[in-house]
């Protein structure tokens, strides 16, 4: 049985595939965070080691060791963590060599030996130089399985030799009935939940299964709004805290970056009409407090400014710079349009 949930076109191609033989040497796996690159590539693992007539069962011994993370013929690889205990930015070389030692042997308990490159579009040029070598003249019994949320950071080289597989944001509805019916949420809390993740079910699962997580979202989440209704002084003050979050902790600081976005995309659907393509649904009042005030031009305006902060910050500028570059783009308080 499959796990994969919402990429139903992957999935069929697949088991095609693995019922004819026809798999190939190497995939890569495209999609945004949380999509489920990381189930489907598990997916694809126990298809190709399980002993039964319609792989995967999901059941047998190759499959449940897998699953357990205990097989020795399937290995996860990605960045590792420094000495502080912090994921380094790249793959390793040291790491692609390991796993070339490794592809030379023959597959030691199942029927192929399966590599998944988890951040594919994070490795240290030597390394994809190195796994350039594997693709080109690729082992017996051995499938590599990159997975990238973004293929225009990976080298066309690498492309050009790896069957891509793309995943897009699973639908609302889908997510929403996953986890009121595997994961005990009400319908109301989980439809919240499917439109937050936007289209990203690992994402939702999480919040479900870890209720701190949602409680983080609120918090900034609250700060945003504060920031939005404050005058400028209260403004660069934030700013201030979220560029030092962010030379400390740049994933959450992107993370709250995304919150923004989002907040203001809501603002965006409730100006041109649309509220039932809101996701913040549970903000609702002060979404709709802000869209009374502001003409679609101007919240248009703040979308964009969000949208270059970010890039701004993965360009390296100085963060407080920037972050303060977006609270001056923000419109001042102000009574609502008549």
């Amino acid at each position: 049985m499959w796990k994969t949930l919402g990429h139903d076109k992957a999935v069929s191609s697949l088991t095609r595939a693995v019922g004819e033989g026809r798999i190939a040497h190497a995939y890569i796996i495209v999609g945004p965070p949380s999509v489920g690159k990381m189930v489907l590539a598990m997916d694809m693992a126990r298809a190709l080691n399980c002993d039964q007539d319609a792989p995967p069962c999901g059941a047998c011994k190759q499959c449940t060791r897998i699953t357990n993370a205990l097989h020795p013929d399937v290995r996860v690889v990605e960045r590792e963590l420094d000495d502080r205990g912090r994921r380094r930015t790249v793959i390793r070389i040291e790491q692609v060599r390991e796993i070339q030692r490794e592809a030379s042997l023959k597959p030691y308990e199942g029927a192929s030996r399966v590599y998944i490159f988890d951040g594919a579009d994070s490795f240290q040029e030597a390394g994809a130089n190195s796994l350039l070598k594997t693709l080109e003249e690729p082992p017996d019994q051995v499938v590599l399985i990159l997975l990238a949320s973004s293929a225009e950071a990976i080298m066309p080289t690498i492309l050009s030799r790896c069957r891509r597989i793309d995943l897009r944001p699973v639908a609302p509805k889908l997510i929403a009935e996953h986890l009121t019916q595997h994961h005990g949420s009400d319908p109301e809390k989980a439809d919240e939940i499917a439109r937050l993740s936007a289209g990203q079910i690992g994402w939702a699962i999480r919040a479900v299964d870890e209720p701190e997580l949602l409680e983080r979202i609120g918090q900034q989440t609250d700060a945003i709004e504060q920031a939005v209704q404050s005058g400028l002084e209260s403004r660069l003050e934030y700013a201030a805290q979220l560029a030092t979050r962010f030379t400390r902790d740049r994933t959450d600081a992107f993370a709250e970056l995304g919150l923004w976005l989002g907040w203001w995309r809501d603002v965006m659907m409730i100006s041109e009409k649309t509220p039932q393509l809101v996701r913040n649904t549970s903000r609702m009042a002060a979404l709709q407090a802000v869209a009374d005030r502001l003409d679609e031009r101007r919240v248009a305006d703040v979308v964009r400014a969000v949208g270059r902060t970010i890039e701004l910050l993965e360009r390296n500028v100085n963060p407080r710079l920037a972050i303060e570059e977006l609270m001056l783009a923000i419109p001042m308080p102000q009574p609502a349009r008549q």
